[in-house]
């Protein structure tokens, strides 16, 4: 992180919902007190980028059934790398083809989704990412989308979702924001 803030590359922290949760508060104080070091004082969340995987519906429970598949494609990239925390036995059964409920693995994608996930109907969504920006007013960019293995209709879709959706929430609360 030092190097970072020393050449000025602005960090990217994944796992976006850790942060509107406040999990990643200690990471994202020690990006602070790096840009600290390297002469730049910002607010909490300035000089970084947070993605956020998303998804949009009418409800909660919609949008988590709709990219409960995309999340089994998750755990199989994921997992092996030492990222998600499952068994061998769990991985083997995701490598074999076998679904997440047939795997045993119901309960980390509900957990996964709860915490890595923003998903529900626009304003719901709006409203986790303006906490977010409440508790880290230096933060100015954030990066949002699907994860691997994810359709392109689909992916293009919740883009644009976002984009009429949500991102005009944004707008309203912010003069300075062209339309």
């Amino acid at each position: 992180m030092d190097f970072m803030a020393r050449m000025g590359i602005c960090a990217m922290i994944g796992g976006g919902a850790a942060v509107a949760d406040g999990a990643a508060e200690e990471l994202i104080q020690s990006w602070r007190d790096s840009l600290a070091r390297a002469g730049r004082n910002t607010e909490p969340g300035g000089d970084m980028i947070v993605n956020f995987y998303t998804h949009l519906a009418d409800t909660e429970e919609q949008a988590r059934a709709e990219v409960r598949p995309y999340v089994e494609e998750y755990l199989k990239v994921f997992a092996p790398a030492g990222l998600i925390d499952l068994s061998d036995a769990q991985m083997a059964a995701l490598a074999s083809g076998l679904g997440a409920e047939e795997a045993g693995l119901s309960e980390a994608v509900d957990q996964i989704l709860a915490s890595a996930w923003l998903c529900g109907p626009p304003a719901a969504v709006a409203e986790r990412l303006m906490s977010v920006q409440e508790r880290y007013p230096g933060l100015e960019e954030i990066n949002v989308g699907s994860v691997i293995g994810t359709p392109e209709t689909i992916v293009l879709e919740q883009l644009r979702r976002f984009a009429e959706e949500v991102m005009p929430r944004f707008r309203e609360r912010r003069s300075d924001i062209p339309a």
